[in-house]
């Protein structure tokens, strides 16, 4: 197996899988019109043609995620299916966040693959309505193992000892992430409570940093790109993580957290209603205190009931290898 990824990736080492890095993707730098520019044009410039001319004809292609834009996914896919090579497609989200036109060229791409795997059974009705069939996987990712070292150092840089209940958001800060619902949450909060920020600004930490000086919330932050030890200690550390998303299919956030045993409170949108731990309506503060409150008050960890051989199983299937 050959994983084509980015050109910037994680360091890691798994027996029978090589990974190629083919794809120019930085994890640094500003977030805009030219950086994106730049990814798409290297992508159809560069990695499109390697990777046809990399896999062999009747070999399996699974590609994930790869763009935001409709119109990069439908040439992927379509340029990859030739040479008789099976396509499978498993999207990152099965709405665009571009407008309409965007929409309907991502709805076309999704009629190209062979098959398609999502990571919740909510894409299977999304999907399903579209008049497309999907396979549903549970979504399974490499999570380093976490020392009580890593997790003392966010927890002294949060300033929060013992008595101290940290509610973390974490992930890439966008409009629709709504972490301004978060903020307005926590101007109710008791004093033993403090709220985290880990990630990378998308166009919505100005509005964000505005409304937490206006209503005096004490946000400790740190804004830029994690690398995944870093995040996934982040997460650990926190009492309680917190995706108050307009919208969403699934969350890598979620699932990070799930596997390291810390609870979850998620907007009831999507995909993320299958994975919290509680849930709250999106876009409301005050049903997202009450959604905070009583999971800091039962502290019970999430149950781990991922089922990583049922996994393999869906991939199998969308393989053709099993029946």
């Amino acid at each position: 197996m050959v994983l084509h990824t980015g050109h910037e990736h994680e360091k890691v080492r798994i027996e029978g899988v090589d990974l190629c890095p083919c794809s120019w993707w930085p994890r640094h730098g500003r977030v805009g019109a030219r950086r994106r520019g730049a990814i798409a044009r290297r992508f159809v410039s560069h990695t499109l043609p390697h990777l046809h001319a990399a896999v062999p004809r009747g070999a399996v292609l699974h590609v994930q995620g790869i763009a935001a834009a409709g119109a990069l996914t439908l040439l992927a896919l379509s340029i990859v299916r030739f040479r008789d090579r099976l396509v499978i497609y498993s999207p990152h989200d099965t709405f665009s966040r571009r407008g309409r036109v965007d929409g309907a060229l991502l709805r076309l791409a999704l009629r190209v693959p062979h098959a398609i795997i999502v990571y919740s059974h909510a894409d299977v009705e999304v999907l399903r309505r579209q008049g497309l069939e999907a396979h549903c996987s549970p979504l399974v990712q490499i999570v380093p193992e976490v020392s009580d070292d890593e997790q003392l150092e966010w927890r002294n840089a949060w300033r929060a000892g013992t008595d101290v209940s940290v509610v973390l958001f974490a992930g890439c800060i966008r409009p629709e992430k709504r972490l301004d619902v978060l903020i307005e949450s926590a101007r109710h909060w008791p004093a033993n409570r403090r709220l985290a920020v880990v990630g990378e600004d998308r166009g919505g930490w100005a509005h964000c940093t505005e409304l937490a000086k206006a209503y005096g919330v004490d946000v400790a932050a740190r804004v830029e790109f994690l690398e995944l030890a870093e995040f996934a200690a982040a997460i650990s550390a926190a009492d309680l993580v917190v995706l108050p998303y307009d919208k969403a299919s699934q969350s890598g956030v979620l699932a990070v957290a799930r596997q390291l045993r810390t609870p979850t409170v998620a907007a009831n949108v999507g995909g993320l209603r299958e994975l919290a731990s509680q849930t709250f309506e999106a876009g409301d503060p005050h049903d997202l205190s009450r959604a905070i409150d009583a999971q800091l008050a039962c502290a019970v960890a999430p149950d781990l009931s991922l089922d990583e051989n049922l996994a393999v199983k869906v991939h199998l299937l969308a393989y053709g290898q099993l029946t």
